[in-house]
């Protein structure tokens, strides 16, 4: 995807990079440029080895992105770091990371390079059986991610916006997209005030969430990545965006609440409590505002994103309306 936060390195960057982080012999021999992502820019490198690895660069520092979307890398590493933890976990090791700013101003670093391919490449050509079995191993992953607790609601590599309750996290995170939105001049369907208060007269359900769950907030198909050959998840990519925060999060920005199987194994029941409703709707909002304001801050050549996701915040307003 063709975006402004996408940074172009020249080969005597990426030689001079990858010499810092492997040593003064190692170069790579294969520069490939990964271009299915919408944010930072990937390399996959074939060193003189053999040995594979992906370099991620993140945008140039002139370039203005979204509030949440600050020191965004530096979760990136961190969440990598503590899924990895966990033990058997399909997420790559991370080997390298640069914030030095010596050989160029942007944060890069080396990763573990995931065999497979994404989901939403190969969807089509899986049977309903193969990929009820994938959304079944998504969903016992995500509960896993989740089992990791934090001590405070909020973003993780911004220390300012880290809260004790996670009503007043959420309300952050929508008062400064609606900031964003502003900056941007982009036109919502309802006035900004309107829509901070309607999810700030709900905040009391945000409140049941007591404890603070490591939540990837990016589970679409496109970051999961799959071996074509066994129908098993070999990766789970772009948790850069993740928080501590509602787990309920997940499912909804991964848009797999319609998913039975995936709610059977990461939840052990399809459906929601009213609570839980509520809360879901919230969180498209969320999610759609997020898709909507991105547009202005990205350029994105194709306005189809915008469209669609303009369409689906109104349906979600509607429906918070109703509740």
């Amino acid at each position: 995807m063709e975006s402004i936060t996408k940074s172009k390195l020249t080969s005597e960057q990426i030689n001079m990079m990858t010499r810092q982080a492997f040593g003064n012999r190692t170069k790579p021999e294969i520069i490939t440029e990964l271009a299915d992502g919408y944010f930072n820019t990937a390399y996959m490198l074939t060193l003189t080895n053999g040995f594979k690895t992906v370099l991620k660069v993140s945008p140039p520092k002139e370039v203005v992105v979204m509030r949440y979307e600050k020191n965004i890398m530096e979760t990136e590493v961190y969440v990598l770091n503590k899924i990895k933890s966990l033990g058997d976990m399909p997420t790559p090791k991370v080997f390298y990371y640069d914030q030095s700013g010596e050989i160029i101003k942007n944060d890069f670093f080396f990763m573990e390079f995931v065999d497979g391919v994404p989901l939403n490449k190969i969807r089509s050509e899986l049977t309903e059986e193969q990929y009820r079995e994938i959304s079944s191993e998504l969903g016992g992953i995500a509960r896993k991610i989740h089992s990791i607790e934090g001590s405070y609601f909020g973003y993780i590599s911004q220390d300012d916006k880290k809260f004790d309750t996670w009503d007043q996290a959420f309300l952050c995170m929508i008062k400064e997209l609606l900031a964003d939105a502003i900056d941007a001049r982009v036109i919502l369907p309802y006035d900004y005030d309107k829509i901070y208060n309607m999810i700030y007269e709900k905040r009391e359900v945000l409140n049941i969430v007591k404890m603070p769950s490591l939540v990837h907030k990016d589970l679409w198909d496109g970051n999961i990545f799959i071996d074509p050959k066994t129908s098993k998840i070999t990766g789970i990519l772009d948790c850069e965006r993740a928080i501590y925060g509602d787990a309920l999060l997940d499912p909804v920005c991964g848009f797999l609440l319609n998913n039975k199987d995936f709610m059977q194994s990461y939840k052990g029941r399809i459906y929601l409590e009213k609570e839980e409703e509520i809360r879901a709707v919230l969180y498209q909002i969320y999610l759609y505002l997020i898709m909507v304001i991105e547009c202005s801050y990205r350029k994105y050549p194709d306005e189809n994103q915008s469209k669609w996701s303009s369409i689906r915040l109104e349906e979600a307003l509607v429906d918070l309306l109703k509740l």
